[in-house]
């Protein structure tokens, strides 16, 4: 009892101060003091973009880049590989914009088995400042963000600056999932840990760092072994002492097309990647996603004031998408209409049912997909990276087509994922008539053990009466022989 509504009251503590730093911080945008100083004196800065194909609003993401209001910097565009669709946008805004310095550097260097770190590592030993702004081809920010980041950049004791990721432009059903997961659970908890700041919390999408720091823990080529290296480089320079700031900047995702197994399968790698990065936190993950939060609260508020278990996840279910409605509104800076806030309940719904079988099914595996290859998680956090080749003979014995093996592992996600949910669903069934039965009727199972208690005895006594009467009649029959 103690532990589940002690787990509940914390858990909507979070939420709700994630959402008030949401209210506060993204309220308005003030002009940075960087940006007004003259050229001689504002600090330089590197602004790296890695590329890999053409992301969904592409040339919007970089354009901005471009328009940053800030008096001294460079853009370094790396692409792997000659060939890449990405390099004619570049080459096009780079006409569009000549009197900005901007680079494309064609080309990687394996330094590990992370492909962002191999495509970028050229542009980070090219940059001519100390502050780097390491930012995703896939995301788009607004044209005062350099300023007021380098602002924060230069408070003291600062070694990162960080941009909240908010997805936009769902296209499909499975792109309005992903929206639903970065807009509303993973934002209110991402703010809410780093306004605490217990530990560092932080996601690779658009981050300020010093070069020289980075050198001080060795180097970026040394996070190549790693698959989430944006996480461990922050947690880097978290424990040399060096603290993590956001400003009042959205990192915007334009999510374009994504299937509802795309979706599926986004969030079952970060979830494997993130069970051997931060252990703790992939634990209690379950626990703060709302069913099964509600359900342990409602098992602990039936045993404290004898509410009904119904009653009372009817009302957590509404606070918590009223939390999750209005930090949604307030980031967005827009209210829903009525179609939008019937698909937001939909995919919503959704969400929140397919949460606990997806963990299930990626807490037990140990390979993800990324880009064009596979790789298989190892408990130091490294990945070793698997070859096609090796995969399709693991899968099928014989030669196969490319064709058939991602036919193969898409028909190999949905079983698991199927299991996943009939697994999670009697689990939540048989927790859930276990809490039914203790309260019965009304909901009071203190009650209903004294009136066991009462009637047992009753009955004790009863039985007591008849033996006593057996023993007087048999006694009786003994004295008229």
């Amino acid at each position: 009892m103690i532990l589940s509504i002690t787990l509940w009251c914390f858990v909507i503590i979070l939420s709700a101060l994630g959402y008030l730093v949401a209210r506060t911080r993204f309220k308005s945008s003030k002009k940075s003091l960087s940006s007004q100083l003259p050229v001689n004196k504002a600090p330089g800065v590197s602004i790296i973009r890695p590329l890999k194909g053409e992301d969904c609003n592409l040339f919007e993401n970089l354009s901005s880049s471009f328009r940053q209001d800030y008096p001294k910097f460079e853009i370094i565009f790396s692409v792997a590989n000659d060939d890449d669709p990405a390099i004619g946008v570049v080459q096009k805004l780079m006409k569009d914009f000549p009197n900005v310095d901007a680079k494309l550097i064609i080309g990687d260097r394996d330094v590990g088995v992370n492909p962002k770190i191999n495509n970028m590592i050229r542009a980070y030993e090219s940059v001519k400042y100390d502050i780097i702004w390491i930012l995703d081809s896939n995301v788009y920010v607004d044209s005062g963000c350099l300023g007021r980041s380098v602002d924060k950049l230069c408070q003291p004791g600062v070694g990162l600056v960080h941009h909240l990721p908010f997805a936009i432009r769902p296209d499909t059903f499975g792109s309005e999932l992903e929206m639903l997961f970065i807009d509303t659970i993973h934002a209110k908890m991402y703010l809410a840990i780093n306004a605490l700041g217990p530990d560092s919390c932080v996601v690779g999408k658009s981050n300020l760092y010093r070069k020289s720091d980075i050198e001080s823990i060795g180097g970026l080529a040394q996070f190549g072994k790693y698959m989430a290296e944006d996480n461990l480089l922050a947690k880097a320079l978290w424990q040399k002492g060096l603290k993590h700031t956001m400003t009042c900047d959205l990192a915007y995702q334009p999510l374009g097309s994504m299937s509802v197994s795309g979706y599926f399968l986004r969030r079952s790698r970060w979830t494997r990647i993130r069970k051997y990065t931060v252990t703790a936190a992939t634990i209690v993950e379950p626990f703060i996603e709302s069913l099964l939060c509600g359900l342990c609260a409602s098992y602990g508020f039936n045993l404290l004031w004898h509410i009904h278990p119904l009653n009372f996840l009817a009302f957590h279910l509404s606070l918590w998408f009223w939390i999750d409605l209005k930090l949604f509104q307030t980031l967005s800076q827009k209210k829903d209409d009525i179609e939008t806030l019937r698909g937001f309940i939909m995919a919503w719904v959704i969400r929140e049912i397919t949460a606990l079988p997806l963990y299930i099914y990626s807490i037990f595996g140990t390979t993800v997909d990324w880009r064009d290859g596979t790789y298989r998680l190892k408990r130091d956090s490294t990945v070793v990276k698997i070859s096609s080749s090796h995969l399709q003979h693991q899968a099928s014995g014989s030669n196969s087509s490319p064709s058939s093996s991602s036919d193969n592992q898409s028909s190999s996600f949905f079983q698991q994922f199927i299991m996943s949910i009939l697994t999670s669903f009697l689990l939540v069934i048989n927790f859930f008539i276990d809490i039914l039965f203790s309260s019965q009727r009304n909901g009071n199972p203190v009650e209903n053990i004294e009136e066991d208690l009462k009637h047992s005895e009753r009955e004790n006594t009863h039985i007591s009466n008849m033996t006593r009467l057996r023993s007087m009649r048999e006694a009786d029959r003994v004295s008229i022989t």
